[in-house]
């Protein structure tokens, strides 16, 4: 729907598509950002007051590092969309991957829809695998001493 929107408002072409699929990847990344913060646990909120750091010093030394994973995976979340997504980008003249996937559509040639889709959905898993991997740092980073506890 967007994507529409931004056709009439903006054209066709690459800024367009890039600006509605920046748009739709905020979503994602908003919503476990603000989730991993207000899911710190109140004690490590406590224990730094007691300790006198500001509510910035809270923010960027306590939650932000305990919401880190949740965080990625927002950020993983989101790129596996927009790595799917672009690939409709092809319809509004963007190029791509979606554009050998369009044309093998029009022309039935399913080799040319393959040779679009199995290079957007390698790419997807390899967004999804490295931020997975970095999920996981995060997380091991917090529960081994590195972390703000």
């Amino acid at each position: 729907m967007l994507l529409g929107v931004a056709m009439v408002i903006m054209g066709i072409g690459f800024l367009p598509a890039t600006t509605v699929l920046f748009i739709y990847s905020l979503l994602p990344i908003m919503r476990n950002t603000y989730t991993g913060i207000k899911g710190v646990d109140e004690k490590y909120i406590k224990a730094a007051k007691g300790m006198g750091m500001g509510r910035m010093q809270r923010m960027t030394k306590i939650q932000i590092p305990l919401a880190l994973p949740v965080i990625i995976a927002g950020v993983r979340l989101s790129s596996i969309y927009i790595i799917s997504w672009a690939t409709l980008s092809a319809f509004i003249g963007a190029g791509g991957l979606g554009d050998l996937i369009w044309m093998g559509l029009q022309s039935y040639n399913f080799n040319l829809v393959l040779c679009g889709a199995i290079p957007a959905t390698l790419l997807a898993f390899a967004a999804s695998l490295v931020l997975t991997f970095a999920e996981k740092l995060a997380s091991n980073s917090l529960h081994h001493g590195g972390g703000a506890a």
